[in-house]
């Protein structure tokens, strides 16, 4: 692991994920749902909106949703640049 500079600043979570938009990212809600598809937009509360978005449940697709809006206060977490990550599950 490397190390980091004490007087470097972690970026901030939501310039990670506005620098994101354009990528495919994995959205996990607090319901246990998972969605992955291109980030088109985040706003400052961290709403998102997908595009050609495919709903997962227990690691199988279950919908092709196309365009989803995903509240920000229903996020679990975002994986940001999803399609390096894990390109085997990627099917948009």
């Amino acid at each position: 692991m490397s190390k980091i500079p004490r007087n470097t600043k972690p970026p901030s979570p939501l310039r990670v994920l506005k620098a994101s938009e354009g990528n495919i990212v994995l959205v996990k809600t607090k319901g246990g749902y998972e969605y992955i598809g291109v980030l088109e937009l985040a706003d400052g509360v961290m709403n998102v909106v997908l595009r050609d978005c495919v709903e997962y449940n227990e690691n199988k697709p279950t919908m092709r949703l196309g365009k989803v809006i995903i509240r920000g206060s229903n996020i679990e977490f975002v994986s940001v640049d999803y399609a390096r990550v894990a390109p085997e599950k990627i099917s948009l």
